[in-house]
């Protein structure tokens, strides 16, 4: 491997780095300007997360969020009297 190689790998990484500095800048600015008009920022990334996810995969989890959503409900976990004990 020549010197030439290894600097032509050093400049293209470090500019997909710059990338991803510039992107994590701007998923910051997003986020705070969610933040400042109200919106619940950690339901909003999930729901991002969730849009950029495979089908396959993003079908499974809500499977299993129905599943836990059943078991919640047979608990009795989601009832208001179950709040107000906890309480």
């Amino acid at each position: 491997m020549s010197n030439a190689q290894i600097a032509t790998y050093a400049r293209e990484l470090a500019a997909r780095l710059r990338e991803i500095a510039n992107t994590q800048d701007a998923i910051k600015d997003i986020i705070g300007s969610a933040r400042d008009a109200g919106i619940n920022v950690k339901a909003l990334r999930k729901v991002a997360r969730e849009m950029v996810m495979e089908s396959d995969k993003r079908s499974k989890l809500y499977d299993d969020e129905n599943q836990l959503a059943l078991f919640r409900d047979e608990l009795g976990l989601t009832s208001p009297a179950f709040a107000e004990a906890a309480e």
